[in-house]
């Protein structure tokens, strides 16, 4: 057991910080994409962003092919803690800040962004990222019956939206738009 603690990074495969950067910069877009689902407000998305980059950093030991996948879930667990959705709050509307966001956002973005708050959750963490009902509940603290529920509703929202065709449409466009909204941030 004393000789595991004599390893490098390397010579166990751990990932070392500058995986954890290099992971970070690659999946920047998409990360931050994922922090904006979930928080549904542009201050809110990098504040969790960048608390997630520094979280990341502190390097609790993961394996290098696990470094994608962890870094995703420290988003979500951060967005979790920022925004505390619950099922008690499930049917109060989305806190979003919509009118902040550009008016030719995806429709598929706005869509979602639209959910209240405990079934976007549900909706981003099981559907997006397809985490299991049950880790959704551990995650947000509530039952596999609340989970299922609003992952229900938030599909049957989305289903019946007056977008849906266009939802369906402008998905693979979503990351795009966000690089777009990122390059006119930067401009002013």
């Amino acid at each position: 057991m004393r000789d595991m603690e004599n390893f490098t990074p390397v010579a166990t495969g751990y990932a070392t910080r500058a995986d954890v950067c290099r992971t970070f910069k690659q999946d920047m877009k998409s990360l931050y994409l994922l922090s904006l689902l979930l928080t549904a407000e542009q201050h809110s998305a990098e504040r969790c962003f960048e608390s997630s980059l520094g979280d990341c950093m502190d390097l609790r030991p993961v394996f290098k092919e696990w470094a994608h996948s962890w870094t995703r879930r420290v988003v979500v667990q951060n967005a979790v803690r920022m925004s505390r959705p619950a099922m008690n709050n499930a049917d109060k509307a989305s806190p979003s800040h919509l009118s902040s966001l550009p008016s030719e956002l995806n429709p598929a973005l706005r869509a979602v962004l639209r959910l209240n708050i405990f079934e976007r959750f549900v909706f981003v963490m099981s559907v997006l990222e397809g985490y299991s009902d049950r880790e959704c509940s551990v995650l947000l603290r509530s039952s596999k019956r609340d989970v299922v529920d609003a992952k229900r509703k938030a599909l049957e929202h989305l289903g019946t939206t007056s977008e849906t065709n266009e939802f369906l449409r402008a998905s693979p466009q979503a990351e795009q738009q966000f690089a777009m909204m990122d390059n006119r941030q930067r401009a002013t």
